[in-house]
């Protein structure tokens, strides 16, 4: 039914209880309210923008990002190894969660970094499995493109890896300027080639990127308007918005197992419980899912203490191993024949694409990017660089302060992922870097723009953090945010991978024939090409790439685990976390893909135990 008041879904006999209305939560209520004989509620703390042009319209992504209405707005702790600056955590608050603010990217991970979920001691997760759920959970569009604009963009999609029925679309971006293809062609030049179809385990190389676009109508395709907007008219199907989860109810249950049996939440400055008969599915975020545990009192006893917080359920890994993707931009002034998100800001270039936007087409009827590329080590460092990046390759690699407090189960299960990221450095096959195109100048604090001028920015992120963080309690409310220690740039790797990727761009922007297209570059400014001098710029500039991962992670409860591969929490019977959080080991794409396959895997898991 729609969204429903706080009456209506207390009267709810209901069967099962999600926590959290973002992209993986909707998905596993869509999916479990099928059945029209069980009841399933919804408790998301923001509220329904089914209607916001900032969100709906794909050229105005971005826009909301830094609005409370619309994104929790979260900051770091004070990050020592990048200057000491907190940076920006954003995450989306209301109905379809981030998948309502993202950036919209629809890019696929490697096949190797999925089936290492298997090998790291999670049966049935692996390329195979995932790929069925994330085809199940899209349809894909096909570009309108010549055959010769399909080579020089590289985009053909091969049906046969996509989805036809399900709910998210997938197309491409319409809007392609004369920057793309001569990046592509230049990136050929310099080692890096065009890879037409990287949605089959094999990200290497430059290409078109798909997006969660529906091309149909110019508008997101995300969790809100795909799995919770055609299924709300269902009896079954109750959505409580404003209402903040504060509290998880445990009770015993059976073989010393404990049981939850209900959630005590936040709604207009009351509390309240709302119960159910069947499962608690947590599904608050990489962020929430483990401050909401703590709270609940699972997680390490000598935190829970620390809060006055009787520990239920010893797990030690509740909120470790938190891993993200950062960037640092590259911003090029280009000739002025490119179309770049500048020309909205003249009348005449803004009228000209809200006409265009009607047909479908223009800057604001996708993306305002075209290109993505994901490179190994080798297109990029050194011999030397590999190998010693390989040899930082362990908790030893840090500094000894980051892990001084870590407990030996998580220590085994993280340096198990180091392992794997050993052989992953120097494999040819394998992306380290990755870049991220913007049709236009990325916005950076203190800089102005000169709209009269057209823009290039490359975002340059690392594909694998050899960091860990944190994410902890900061008090026993549920209103605080938690504290999100990120540890970004503490292993050497990740600022190395960084400053030589920004050399290596210098490279292609002069290679033709991006060189004829290229002006002058503006980030990083002139002088600054020294390795230690880009160090300084990258701890200066850097930003996440919004993929947080891994903090309730779903490993061995001798690794480190919080859950196992049912998505259920240690130590109980009927409490699971479906979302990224339960994600071991950072990928190195968009986790947008994976995020909508954790949920439909996660139903089809707790279908089978009906």
């Amino acid at each position: 039914m729609p969204i429903v008041n706080v009456d209506t879904f207390l009267g709810a006999k209901l069967d099962y209880l999600v926590i959290g209305g973002g992209t993986s939560g909707l998905v596993v209520a869509a999916r479990l309210s099928e059945d029209p004989n069980v009841a399933v509620g919804v408790l998301e703390a923001g509220n329904d923008h089914a209607d916001v042009p900032e969100i709906t319209i794909p050229g105005m992504m971005a826009r909301v990002i830094h609005n409370p209405e619309f994104d929790w707005t979260f900051y770091s702790e004070l990050q020592k190894y990048a200057n000491d600056r907190k940076v920006l955590q954003s995450r989306g608050k209301g109905i379809g969660g981030s998948s309502a603010i993202n950036f919209l990217a629809s890019v696929r991970p490697a096949k190797e970094e999925l089936d290492v979920l298997e090998r790291l001691g999670n049966p049935g997760w692996n390329w195979e499995s995932l790929l069925k759920y994330m085809k199940k959970s899209e349809h894909l569009q096909i570009p309108n493109i010549t055959p010769d604009q399909a080579v020089a963009y590289a985009v053909v999609p091969d049906p046969n890896l996509h989805g036809t029925n399900g709910p998210i679309a997938k197309s491409f971006p319409p809007h392609v300027t004369e920057m793309h293809s001569a990046v592509l062609d230049s990136l050929e030049k310099n080692g890096v080639p065009r890879n037409a179809e990287n949605s089959g385990g094999n990200p290497v190389g430059g290409l078109l990127f798909p997006t969660s676009v529906d091309s149909s109508t110019a508008t997101r395709s995300h969790s809100g308007s795909a799995y919770f907007a055609p299924n709300a008219q269902r009896p079954n199907f109750l959505v409580l918005t404003g209402a903040h989860a504060a509290k998880i109810i445990l009770a015993s249950g059976k073989a010393g197992l404990l049981r939850a049996t209900g959630v005590e939440f936040i709604k207009d400055g009351k509390s309240y419980v709302a119960n159910a008969s069947k499962e608690i599915i947590l599904s608050a975020g990489t962020f929430q899912s483990p401050q909401l545990l703590e709270l609940s009192g699972i997680g390490d006893k000598d935190i829970l203490n620390v809060h006055g917080i009787e520990p239920r359920i010893d797990l030690p890994g509740v909120g470790e191993n938190l891993q993200d993707h950062s960037l640092a931009p590259a911003i090029i002034e280009v000739d002025k024949k490119v179309e770049s998100l500048e020309v909205l800001f003249s009348p005449e270039g803004l009228a000209k694409h809200q006409e265009l936007y009607k047909q479908q087409k223009g800057i604001l009827a996708g993306i305002p990017s075209s290109l993505f590329a994901f490179f190994p080590a080798k297109a990029f460092a050194g011999t030397e660089d590999i190998q010693r990046w390989k040899s930082l390759s362990s908790i030893s690699g840090s500094p000894p302060e980051i892990f001084e407090k870590t407990k030996p189960s998580v220590k085994r299960g993280i340096e198990k992922q180091y392992e794997l990221l050993r052989g992953w450095v120097d494999d040819p096959a394998h992306p380290m870097a990755l870049l991220l195109s913007l049709n236009g100048h990325f916005p950076i604090p203190g800089l102005t723009i000169d709209h009269s001028k057209r823009y290039m920015t490359s975002l340059l992120a690392y594909t694998h953090p050899f960091a860990r963080g944190t994410v902890h309690i900061k008090s026993t409310s549920p209103l605080d945010a938690p504290a999100i220690q990120q540890n970004y740039l503490s292993n050497p790797v990740d600022l190395e991978v960084l400053t030589k990727i920004l050399q290596f761009m210098d490279k292609v922007y002069a290679t033709e024939p991006t060189k004829s297209l290229f002006v002058k570059r503006i980030l990083p400014p002139k002088g600054v090409e020294t390795d230690e001098a880009l160090k300084e710029y990258v701890k200066s500039t850097l930003a996440t790439v919004h993929h947080p991962v891994g903090t309730c992670a779903m490993l061995p409860r001798e690794d480190g685990g919080v859950v196992d591969s049912n998505l259920l929490v240690y130590g109980t019977e009927n409490l699971r976390v479906i979302d990224c959080s339960v994600i071991p080991l950072e990928i190195s794409s968009n986790v947008q893909t994976l995020a909508y396959a954790v949920g439909e895997k996660g139903a089809d898991i707790v279908k089978a135990v009906r």
